[in-house]
């Protein structure tokens, strides 16, 4: 009788294995869940990655660089400019430094092999406009509305760095700009232009 009750506590062999299977089962579908759980978050991430990179990837638009308060201001797309209807330019595009005028004259005497652009008339240029605001010494006369023709003039001085001045920084940035895009690799445009200038020992 003993031997018999203690056989009647034991599961069919049959039970055991099903038991087995629905742990093996249960196990399994879990991992399954667990995968699914993962490949959906990196989805997630995935596509996060790719919509924060094309927001990173929009192209920015500025105006044609014409020295006012617009200059700063950027848009959506392309057109014009509505404060100064200059052409809306893509902003990567706009790669010239700037120097201030009271740090002129120290930097061109650090900094001798600087070639100096000025983009004025050939009369503001000699001293002969109204008023005259004086020219930087050992400068270069190339008036921005002739520059694009003659610029094969300044070719040897691509590697160069050249600051490009004129009265008010109107016609300056407008030049800087088409030199970097005819491969001048370092200009710098002086802010404020001759007009702003106090310290005149730089002056000719």
């Amino acid at each position: 009788m003993g031997g018999y009750g203690k056989k009647a506590f034991h599961k069919p062999p049959k039970a055991l294995a099903r038991k087995r299977y629905r742990l093996v089962e249960k196990k399994a579908r879990t991992k399954i869940d667990n995968m699914k759980s993962l490949k959906l978050l990196l989805l997630v991430v995935f596509c996060f990655s790719l919509f924060s990179a094309s927001e990173n990837t929009i192209e920015k638009y500025k105006c044609l660089p014409c020295g006012l308060d617009c200059d700063k201001e950027e848009f959506d797309k392309a057109g014009k400019c509505s404060k100064c209807q200059m052409e809306l330019i893509k902003s990567s595009s706009i790669t010239f430094k700037s120097i201030k005028p009271k740090s002129i004259c120290s930097y061109i005497k650090s900094h001798s092999k600087t070639i100096l652009l000025d983009v004025r008339t050939k009369e503001e240029f000699e001293g002969k406009a109204d008023p005259d605001f004086g020219t930087l010494k050992n400068s270069i006369n190339i008036p921005l509305q002739e520059l694009e023709n003659r610029i094969s003039e300044i070719s040897s001085y691509k590697n160069q760095e050249i600051i490009v001045y004129c009265s008010h920084s109107h016609r300056s940035p407008q030049a800087s700009y088409l030199l970097t895009q005819n491969g001048f690799k370092n200009i710098i445009n002086m802010s404020g232009g001759m007009s702003t200038l106090e310290n005149k020992n730089c002056n000719k």
